[in-house]
């Protein structure tokens, strides 16, 4: 086996993963902000029940971390209900 040929068999199972990371994460919301609501779904999906458990949460020092009431926040700022993108009308924060 040539680099050549080991170039592409790597770069075709970062292909692999990416697709089967993507079919994961699609149409899973980000956060779900209502905590009983969280907990319902995280056992219903064996964990799978958001973006950021799907991921990996956010850490500080080695322990995981949920998200904050300030990053709902900026989360709500950033995307509306309908889910537009914010930025797109030239919003500032």
């Amino acid at each position: 086996m040539i680099f050549k040929d080991l170039k592409k068999r790597v770069t075709l199972e970062a292909t692999i993963q990416q697709t089967k990371l993507f079919e994961i994460l699609q149409n899973k919301p980000f956060w779900i902000w209502n905590i009983e609501e969280h907990k319902q779904e995280d056992i219903k999906t064996n964990g799978d029940c958001c973006f950021n458990h799907i991921i990996g949460l956010p850490t500080k020092e080695g322990v995981e971390k949920p998200l904050f009431d300030y990053e709902q926040i900026i989360f709500d700022t950033l995307v509306t209900q309908s889910g537009n993108n914010l930025l797109s009308n030239k919003k500032h924060l």
